[in-house]
């Protein structure tokens, strides 16, 4: 029996050509979920959003394995489709084939590729596919934002087809259609000139030239924009009487994902300001929106990330920069955003450059103004050095980059204001109806607050207590009212002023509250309000009650997760609360007991890092990073080394593993003032020294790690942070696996001495992994079995992950099947905890062997991931020997020009190739960049 999948209209299932009932709607959003990624696993996480949104229900994950075991149900029996559940999520697995939608984008690439004449049937047949709208009855904002995308895609092959076609002289039978898709998108300057030229083809002169006027006079007037070079090149075709084929350029095929939160609430008007922010980022690597705060420039920014992310291949990506202080975590905050850790020998900064150079994405860094002088230095270098990279900027002031448009973003027009309040107002009073209010209230207090939104959305919180008539008159009085805004232009007293009224609406215990709440950064949980914030004499659920009301007045803003419900405080309202804690003086006793607060809660999840309950830990501390950076730079500041180094040392295996080595340099910064004679001095020593090691200066950590002498970190810091690791890792690399094997079978002896399991399955690991390294695996085999069996013991996801590495490793070649289960279970251990350096080697073993002993086929799908993944990680040392995993395998496929290509990449890099008798010329060998992205292309032939 064969399937085939249908996602170019109603979901749809055939077998053997006759329909499958395939369920309702929700499970029917399951399978789109998982057809999306055929072949690739989607974290289990992922499709509860995809299918549910905010609005999981309870016991999700349990609603989610039933769907996905029904769906199983109805695929038994059909040998070419498997849901099957991987490390790294759920994947549905099937033959591309299967799934109209994969067809329709290989047709697409092919007629990309071929010549017009045989491109323009390949392109139709193509869109004969489409069936209507994608899956019109699902309705979710992923879906929404999917559906998005492949209309965009279908549109995009359109005007490729046309250009086909017009280059074969069928340009008469484009007329009718040309002209009905310019009256659906009137601002589409390609459809325009494709229009033109066939109208000019068709005899029609005249016409032609009118169209051309016509759309000239239509981007002026709305978007005060001049024709394009692809408008003014197909007018300077008609004026030289050339019938020859349009030059137009092809765009990207390939959709992305938009990687930002989803909007909580409804984006109203702005539909000139859409158009003219999409029409400049056609123009130029650079946009800034600049205008006074609450203004909406954020909103504006994402609402056309939404729009444009078909158009960038790799996705759009926000930079969130308000909860930042230092212009030196600017690099850093980029590089989380995009999921990289700092590459070996490279600065951050660098790093990020490097990363980007071979991407196609829109990058949106919001709330630069307080950063300029940094964000500036950087965007520099992404606008020069990325080709394919097109930033915007959200600033209260242009960054003064070459390049750099800027679009300032003005208040809102007088009907979208109204249509705003009523909206917000709605959310707190239902029955609010804009045609019911007294005749011009809602316009004059949309008149006296400037039209800017955020004091809109502040004076609509405010429908629930008073009448619109009554808000109107209270308003009236606002301009009085000095808020902290001496000197500010108009709009910025307005909204200071919107902002202190709606401050001293609020009942005294609120006032105290949201307040103290502008101490923290990026954003908070209710356990972190209450320690940081709550009254001697209360309760969390007094902090709650205030919370509540905080964000009934839209104070506040809620960010629901799955498991988690975090607040934040725009950044705005922000400033103004820090100003007011300036005023009462308690700002340092605010920050002392922020910091307090962090410091505890690191060292709290240090020790929960090592338990069965890492997983809980990990999502509990991970989204308070930029807390942790603000505490830290608190207790430097004010000279607190002691807690300096409680909260660094807390911080090395979490931060390590999961997001960086920023923390690292923390750790370098405390040791420069801090009393070698400290217990925990021999950590910070261990954790600086790493983050060197990590960057690829050997020289460094040797020089930092000898700091600690003969001094040993205490119990509880058994990963990451021992100098004599640091040392052992450096001769381990350095191909001197002996003395590295020497070290840690010192120190295995002295964690079973110490009854530390943690440090004890770290210890073994290392044994493994050095036996493995000296060519003799079995004898590493009694220390991994061990470190399996205490890894167990310990329940902890990490341990786990590495007793099962080391034991795949040393069985690899000896039991290749059992190493593949064993490598399948570490990286699903890892997975589940977010340890991305256990996850990537995992998975990297496990291709290795598939590649060796398994299916080549599966084998190259996992190498792209694993590509991908030390892509992101920035980890060369492990990148070079997954390169030289994949040039084995080219071989294996007979790819002996791409094999041959890698060989050389190796060999100039000084790393060893398993191509030994190929000789190489350096002139023509590729940089590891261009060696990845080779063999990523490569691989990509054989899936």
């Amino acid at each position: 029996m064969a399937a085939e999948f249908r996602l170019l209209g109603d979901v749809e299932v055939l077998l053997d050509g006759d329909p499958l009932e395939v369920g309702h709607a929700r499970q029917r959003c399951v399978l789109v979920a998982l057809l999306i990624d055929a072949n690739r696993p989607v974290p289990a996480e992922q499709l509860i959003d995809r299918v549910w949104a905010d609005e999981p229900p309870h016991r999700v994950r349990n609603a989610l394995a039933g769907y996905l075991s029904r769906l199983r149900t109805l695929f038994n029996g059909i040998d070419d489709v498997v849901i099957a559940r991987e490390p790294s999520g759920y994947v549905l697995r099937t033959d591309l084939a299967a799934v109209d939608l994969y067809r329709f984008r290989g047709l697409v690439s092919e007629a990309r590729a071929a010549e017009p004449a045989h491109a323009a049937g390949l392109f139709e047949r193509a869109l004969e596919m489409w069936r209507g709208e994608p899956f019109p009855t699902l309705d979710t904002p992923w879906v929404n934002d999917v559906r998005t995308a492949l209309e965009a895609e279908r549109l995009s092959a359109e005007l490729d087809r046309n250009d086909a076609l017009l280059h074969v002289g069928r340009h008469q039978e484009l007329l009718g259609e040309l002209s009905s898709a310019l009256q659906r998108h009137p601002l589409d300057e390609r459809i325009a000139g494709q229009l033109m030229l066939a109208q000019y083809r068709s005899g029609r002169q005249a016409q032609a030239l009118e169209t051309y006027r016509q759309m000239r006079e239509r981007l002026v007037e709305e978007l005060g924009v001049d024709p394009s070079p692809i408008l003014r090149d197909a007018h300077q075709q008609i004026l030289d009487g050339d019938r020859g084929s349009t030059a137009v350029p092809p765009r990207p095929d390939r959709p992305s994902v938009v990687s930002f939160p989803r909007r909580p609430t409804s984006f109203i008007g702005r539909e000139l300001e859409l158009a003219r922010v999409a029409a400049a980022l056609h123009e130029g690597p650079l946009l800034t929106l600049t205008g006074v705060g609450g203004v909406g420039k954020t909103r504006l920014a994402l609402e056309v990330g939404r729009g444009e992310g078909a158009r960038f291949r790799d996705g759009v990506w926000l930079c969130e920069l308000a909860p930042l202080e230092d212009g030196a975590a600017v690099g850093h905050a980029v590089a989380a955003v995009l999921r990289l850790q700092q590459r070996h020998g490279l600065d951050i900064e660098a790093t990020v450059i490097e990363y980007l150079g071979t991407r196609e994405l829109l990058l949106i860094m919001d709330n630069c103004e307080h950063l300029v002088d940094a964000a500036a230095g950087l965007v520099d270098q992404i606008v020069t050095r990325c080709p394919r990279v097109t930033v915007l900027v959200t600033s209260r002031e242009a960054l003064g980059v070459h390049g750099e448009r800027l679009l300032a973003v003005p208040p809102l027009a007088v009907e979208d204001a109204a249509a705003l309040f009523a909206d917000r107002a709605k959310a707190g009073r239902p029955d609010f109806d804009l045609d019911r209010e007294p005749v011009g209230a809602v316009a004059e207090i949309c008149r006296q607050l400037d039209g800017l939104p955020l004091a809109i959305e502040l004076a609509a919180a405010r429908i629930r207590v008073m009448s619109s008539l009554d808000l109107a008159r209270r308003l009236d009085g606002l301009r009085l009212l000095t808020g902290g805004a001496r000197g500010a232009l108009p709009r910025q007293q307005s909204l200071a002023a919107t902002i202190d009224w709606s401050y001293r609406l609020l009942a005294e215990p609120e006032q105290a509250l949201f307040i103290r709440l502008s101490v923290f950064a990026g954003g908070l949980d209710l356990e972190a309000a209450h320690g940081v914030c709550g009254g001697d004499d209360s309760t969390e659920d007094d902090t709650l009650d205030l919370l509540a009301g905080l964000v009934d007045k839209s104070m506040v803003a809620v960010r629901s997760g799955a498991d988690s419900t975090r607040y934040v405080v725009l950044e705005t309202l922000r400033a103004y609360g820090r100003e007011r804690l300036r005023e009462l003086r308690i700002d340092d006793r605010c920050a002392v007991r922020h910091a307090a607060y962090f410091t505890e809660l690191a060292q709290r999840a240090a020790a929960g890092m090592h338990t069965a309950d890492e997983q809980a830990w990990v999502e509990r501390i991970l989204p308070d990073y930029d807390n942790l950076r603000a505490a830290f730079e608190h207790v430097m500041a004010t000279g607190d080394i002691a807690a300096a180094l409680r909260l660094v040392t807390s911080l090395a295996e979490f931060v390590h593993l999961r997001i960086g080595f920023e923390a690292s340099g923390w750790a370098e910064r405390a040791l420069e003032a801090a009393d070698p004679a400290d217990p925990l001095f021999a950590a910070a020593v261990g954790f600086a020294a790493r983050g060197a090691w990590n960057r690829g200066d050997h020289t460094r950590a040797r020089t930092l790690a000898a700091l600690a002498g003969d001094r040993l970190p205490g119990r509880g810091n058994g990963r990451v942070a021992y100098p004599g690791d640091v040392l052992a890792d450096v001769t381990l690399y350095e191909g001197d696996p002996a003395t590295a094997l020497a070290h840690y079978e010192r120190e295995m002896k002295r964690a079973r001495r110490d009854e530390d399991p943690i440090r004890l399955v770290w210890t073994l690991f290392y044994v493994a992994i050095c036996q493995a390294a000296l060519r003799t695996p079995a004898a590493g085999l009694a220390a991994a079995e061990e470190a399996v069996q205490v890894a167990d013991a310990t329940a902890n996801p990490t341990a786990r992950s590495m007793g099962r590495y080391a034991l795949g490793l040393v069985l690899k070649k000896s039991e290749p099947d059992r190493a593949l289960v064993l490598f399948d279970e570490a990286a699903e251990s890892a997975a589940s905890v977010q340890n991305f350096w256990w996850h990537g080697i995992a998975l990297m073993e496990a291709a290795a062997t598939r590649a060796v002993h398994g299916d080549p086929a599966r084998a190259a799908s996992d190498f792209i991931v694993v590509l991908d993944h030390w892509d992101r990680v920035g980890d060369w040392s492990q990148q070079w020997l997954n390169l030289r995993y994949v040039t084995r395998l080219l071989v294996r496929l007979g790819a002996d020009e791409d094999a041959v290509a890698l060989h050389r990449a190796l060999v100039r890099a000084g790393k060893p190739s398993p191509l030994n008798a190929v000789q190489v010329e350096g002139h023509d060998a590729l940089s590891g960049v261009e060696a990845v992205s080779r063999a990523r292309s490569a691989l990509s032939r054989y899936i």
